[in-house]
């Protein structure tokens, strides 16, 4: 399996807009690391003779984060939560995947589902859409040509819920968790696989600043300190950090972190 992180920042990007602080006129150079769009991975997996591609969100920021690394079309799409930074680029996708003339499977738990079906509800009615747009309603594991996909809750804070994926491909399995402020029962027990003892090869966690030292309840995404934590606890193979804000410098950051945990930028490939 390759993961390739299409974006890397919060849901605001970085640099912000008419921001001046360090890290934002960092990103606003050439090459910067700390230029992040919004977050958004695709997966690459099966054998060269039938290949897949999978894309875990899709932000408006699509054709950018794409069109340069000749990625589509995709063979489904998954979707996270209903936040606007996570899905508004639905329409970019479909144009793609009707170009090339290939259907797009969506799969989402039912109230995600239902939420971007509110919002983009023309993209249903639109005959042309209706043609490639597949909704396929997410309620637990589904194999996706030898891919199995397991579906995990997770506590988005403020933000309410939001899912994360867990994908394994043999005995290689791998978690993106973009939206968690606190790792559950239910997300720990999942990261263990069934047998309680299932090594993760590669955890993705959201950490959107390094310590985010205000109450819980003001809070969406867990920081890099409690990030740390959870990668002790769970040992997984290596681990990356993304849905990083303008608060965290890639270089000064990266400095502070053990061998095995890197910070995300747009158009790192992992291979696992």
């Amino acid at each position: 399996m390759q993961l390739i992180f299409l974006g890397s920042s919060d849901d605001h990007g970085v640099p912000r807009v008419g921001c001046q602080c360090a890290v934002c006129e960092s990103a606003r150079q050439a090459g910067s690391r700390n230029h992040r769009t919004l977050p958004s991975v695709a997966l690459r997996y099966g054998p060269s003779y039938a290949e897949r591609l999978v894309l875990v969100d899709v932000t408006p920021e699509f054709r950018m984060q794409t069109a340069g690394q000749n990625l589509a079309p995709f063979d489904a799409l998954f979707l996270t939560h209903a936040h606007e930074a996570h899905f508004l680029g639905l329409k970019l996708l479909l144009d793609a995947q009707r170009d090339a003339g290939q259907a797009l499977p969506l799969y989402a738990p039912p109230q995600v589902l239902e939420d971007v079906r509110e919002r983009l509800s023309w993209l249903w009615n639109e005959k042309s859409y209706r043609r490639v747009l597949q909704p396929e309603t997410l309620h637990g594991p589904v194999d996706l040509w030898g891919l199995q996909v397991d579906l995990v809750r997770l506590d988005h804070g403020i933000g309410g819920t939001a899912y994360g994926y867990i994908l394994s491909d043999g005995d290689r399995r791998l978690a993106y968790l973009s939206d968690m402020l606190r790792a559950t029962a239910e997300v720990r027990q999942a990261l263990s696989g069934p047998s309680g003892r299932d090594r993760l090869d590669l955890l993705v966690l959201g950490a959107s600043h390094y310590y985010e030292g205000i109450e819980t309840w003001k809070r969406s995404v867990m920081d890099v300190i409690a990030a740390l934590e959870l990668v002790r606890d769970v040992t997984p193979g290596r681990a990356v950090l993304t849905h990083l804000s303008h608060t965290v410098d890639y270089d000064e950051v990266t400095e502070r972190l053990p061998e095995s945990t890197l910070l995300a930028y747009d158009g790192l490939v992992v291979e696992v």
